[in-house]
């Protein structure tokens, strides 16, 4: 009984949950200049990815977080397999060319274009 509450143990999905919890708080602060709170989203997210590694809830949420830091490449990474693993979702499409338009030239406007694109999923959107 005592291994359903340690820490080590705990599934994707509870992960997932927690490192939503603290997404949320950002997104409704749109804090997003926080690097520790993204930071531990990440990690959250990252253990997530360890207890399984096709967990889409987890790998888009890593690759919103990703982007919010400015990790365009390991960004693009999660991307690249959320495509392989879900080809017709049209979100991680629009994800990728806006990856691929931020490595091209780095500038206020594509970071600001992150910004929005994250916010308006996490704030308009179901799909998550």
């Amino acid at each position: 009984m005592l291994a359903l509450f340690d820490r080590g143990h705990r599934s994707a999905d509870y992960l997932y949950l927690e490192a939503r919890s603290r997404w949320t708080k950002i997104v409704s602060l749109s804090i997003y200049d926080s690097e520790d709170m993204l930071a531990s989203v990440a990690r959250l997210l990252q253990k997530a990815r360890r207890q399984n590694p096709r967990h889409i809830p987890s790998l888009v949420l890593l690759s919103d977080v990703l982007m919010a830091l400015g990790a365009d490449k390991k960004a693009l990474e999660v991307v690249d397999l959320l495509i392989a693993l879900q080809p017709r979702n049209q979100t991680h499409a629009q994800k990728k060319a806006l990856l691929h338009r931020c490595q091209a030239k780095r500038n206020a406007d594509n970071r600001e274009a992150v910004r929005e694109f994250i916010e308006t999923r996490w704030t308009q959107t179901d799909d998550w």
